[in-house]
C-alpha cells in the first residue's frame, strides 16, 4: 500500500514536470484590441500552443474565422475573448459586423 505522503510527492514532481516542459500549459501570447472598425494588430505570428486575446475597447463587433466555427463576440457584457492555436497554419478571421470595412486579421502559428 502507497502512503499518502508519498503519493503527493509523486504529484507535486509530476505538476513541476509537466509545468517545465510545457505540456498542456497554454502559453500567453499576443492581445488583439477591437476599436472602431479595426483590430490592432492585424496580423500575429505566434507557436503552437500560445493563446491569443481579443479584447474590446469600444462598439460591438465579432471575432468570426473563415474557416472554422469560432465566432465570438465582443462587447462591453464580453470585453475579452481567447483563443488557444494548437494546429500550424493561418487562421483569417473577421468582425461580421464591420467586414467590409477593413476589419480583418490574421493569425500565422508556426
Amino acid at each position: 500500500m502507497v502512503s499518502w505522503s508519498r503519493m503527493r510527492r509523486v504529484g507535486a514532481v509530476t505538476a513541476v514536470i509537466t509545468i517545465a516542459l510545457g505540456v498542456g500549459v497554454a502559453q500567453a501570447g499576443p492581445t488583439v484590441s477591437a476599436s472602431n472598425y479595426s483590430f490592432k494588430l492585424k496580423t500575429i505570428t505566434i507557436q503552437k500552443g500560445q493563446t491569443v486575446t481579443w479584447k474590446w475597447v469600444n462598439g460591438g463587433h465579432t471575432v468570426t474565422f473563415v474557416k472554422g466555427s469560432y465566432d465570438k463576440t465582443l462587447n462591453k457584457a464580453n470585453p475579452t475573448r481567447r483563443r488557444t492555436f494548437k494546429t500550424a497554419g493561418t487562421y483569417k478571421y473577421y468582425c461580421r459586423f464591420h467586414r467590409t470595412l477593413g476589419m480583418t486579421g490574421k493569425i500565422v502559428v508556426q
